[in-house]
């Protein structure tokens, strides 16, 4: 359920998300039920245990010291260099760069109307107010890098 919303700014492969609740299910944070499926494999169902709440919840009110992650990007330090390539390849570089940002915008706002509807459930309407604080930081984020590389277009 969580994958769609949060994909846009916490990744991580199915295999890693398994490996990590057989983690916590070790150490008795959550628990599994298998559930069977008619025309499906059997799925296995997890829940929080009342110390993995616990855990969850310290874990949760325990804001890093430093709240800006260290950012990366093998695109930027292309860039940095780019003195030496043509500049017709940075060019189309920038604008493939603006076409994956557009189709980030698209993305987000499926995620919006996920949260939209999502907001309707009662179980979900306190929690889509902070989803939807996350969106907006995803929003504007991609509209910053759209900016950017308009920017950059014009200057080269």
């Amino acid at each position: 359920m969580l994958d769609y919303p949060m994909g846009f700014f916490w990744s991580a492969q199915m295999s890693q998300i398994y490996r990590e609740l057989n983690k916590l299910e070790e150490k008795k944070l959550v628990q599994s039920k298998v559930e069977p499926q008619e025309k499906r494999p059997d799925r296995k169902v997890y829940h929080l245990t009342k110390e993995g709440k616990e855990t969850f919840l310290n874990w949760l009110n325990k804001f890093p010291n430093q709240l800006t992650e260290l950012y990366r990007s093998r695109f930027l330090m292309r860039i940095f260099f780019s003195s030496q390539i043509k500049l017709d390849e940075l060019v189309f570089q920038i604008k493939r760069y603006k076409k994956e940002k557009e189709e980030q915008l698209k993305y987000l706002n499926k995620v919006e109307q996920w949260i939209k509807d999502y907001s309707r459930k009662k179980e979900f309407k306190e929690d889509a107010f902070y989803w939807h604080l996350i969106v907006k930081k995803g929003y504007k984020n991609v509209s910053a890098g759209i900016e950017w590389a308009d920017e950059c277009l014009q200057l080269i």
